[in-house]
């Protein structure tokens, strides 16, 4: 008996934040790279907040209603996990605790970011100490790689004590092999997935326009302003 768990929206959405997250990441060590990095984390960032809305109002499996959280189901799935318990047709109890956390953490790295590039580039400034920020910006980026190796891992437990349920063949195809109601896609939700689909793309594309003053053109405005008072 197959069921289909995960629509479209939500599998596209895994891929697209898992490609966004890993590219940022590695260009955030690269100063030559910034606008990549401005636009793949601000990818992100978009991607993020279309699933967090998606999470209020999409299909069966994919809200937050559907995230069973609480402590009894934490302990339920817990003492089970190694039997034949009880079969958690979406997110079971831990994989819903890192996917929100996942969101989370997410969305204070991405909004960290920009108002770390706001600081640096005179754009705005809300106060907050630039070093604070980049600390802010570089922990949050680290925990989100852990949440996401946590993540991982947890699939490949799943894979391993619980094979026959296709938990990992279902972020491909959508399908789990357990009896339960199908997700279902209505009007609403088709027409949010293309809104998904095309406004983190856009954002990106903004972001990686932005200007940028790098320690290069700081330090040559600076000979530059030097070598003027010394004419005077």
């Amino acid at each position: 008996m197959k069921t289909y768990i995960w629509t479209a929206p939500t599998r596209i959405f895994h891929w697209l934040l898992a490609v966004g997250f890993t590219v940022a990441f590695i260009l955030g060590d690269f100063d030559n790279l910034s606008n990549l990095h401005f636009a793949f984390g601000a990818f992100v960032g978009a991607l993020l907040f279309f699933r967090i809305l998606f999470g209020l109002f999409g299909p069966t499996y994919s809200t937050f209603k559907d995230f069973p959280i609480g402590l009894k189901s934490q302990r339920e799935f817990i003492n089970s996990f190694f039997s034949k318990g009880k079969i958690f047709a979406g997110h079971n109890p831990a994989a819903s605790v890192i996917m929100l956390s996942i969101f989370f953490v997410g969305i204070i790295c991405s909004m960290s970011g920009y108002l770390l590039y706001a600081n640096e580039n005179n754009v705005s400034n809300i106060g907050i100490n630039e070093d604070a920020l980049e600390e802010l910006h570089e922990i949050t980026a680290n925990l989100f790689l852990i949440l996401v190796v946590i993540h991982l891992l947890g699939i490949l437990a799943e894979t391993f004590f619980h094979k026959k349920t296709g938990t990992l063949q279902s972020i491909f195809t959508g399908y789990k092999n357990i009896e339960s109601k199908n997700a279902k896609l209505n009007g609403f939700h088709k027409i949010f997935m293309v809104l998904w689909l095309i406004v983190p793309f856009y954002v990106s594309y903004l972001a990686y326009g932005l200007p940028v003053n790098t320690k290069e053109q700081e330090n040559k405005i600076e000979n530059n302003e030097y070598y003027d008072n010394d004419d005077d």
